[in-house]
């Protein structure tokens, strides 16, 4: 049983935090993260950078809702705003060269111009994108999801219908094995 300190005489039990963290608002997930970052820290003296690892790279919400497929969007962004080499890409969302390359080239029809100043109010690892058993509106809409934001909340910032978002999770629900349907 692993334990973590608590302010006060209180101890919690990590797999307890870890098993509630699904149901902790988005001020309390971050307030926990940095408060264990902060402990890792201070008891083995060591950066932030050591702690995460390498900079993973982050796909802002503010991509979405436009012309462009989930994929293209998602593709445009690290192309030309990332700077990303078509190979570095597709090695980070689990895709083909070709696959990038075309898909690309398909968003640069649609949408010949940059993005401009997107929202970064949500942002998403592009490894929540590479798991292939997903399509990438899936993913997208999973892990908004998994931070806590509803439906609606999904469908204005994607700027698709509520519908299209419950039923994307609804897909994603049954990936996971998650019961779907009417208790």
């Amino acid at each position: 049983m692993r334990i973590i300190p608590k302010s006060g005489d209180d101890s919690i039990i990590i797999d307890d935090i870890i098993s509630r963290f699904g149901d902790l608002s988005k001020e309390d997930k971050i307030g926990t993260i940095f408060y264990l970052i902060k402990e890792l820290k201070r008891l083995h003296n060591i950066s932030e950078q050591e702690i995460i690892g390498k900079k993973e790279i982050m796909i802002p919400i503010g991509v979405f809702g436009n012309e462009l497929s989930s994929l293209e969007a998602i593709v445009k962004y690290l192309k030309e705003n990332e700077r990303l080499k078509f190979s570095k890409i597709a090695k980070l969302l689990n895709r083909s060269n070709k696959t990038i390359w075309s898909t690309y080239h398909n968003a640069l029809k649609k949408m010949p111009s940059p993005f401009g100043i997107v929202s970064k109010e949500i942002l998403i690892p592009a490894s929540a994108i590479a798991d292939r058993s997903f399509s990438t509106l899936e993913s997208v809409v999973g892990f908004i999801k998994d931070i806590g934001y509803s439906n609606h909340e999904i469908a204005v910032m994607l700027r698709l219908d509520d519908s299209t978002i419950w039923a994307t999770y609804d897909k994603v629900k049954k990936k996971r094995g998650i019961k779907v349907g009417r208790p």
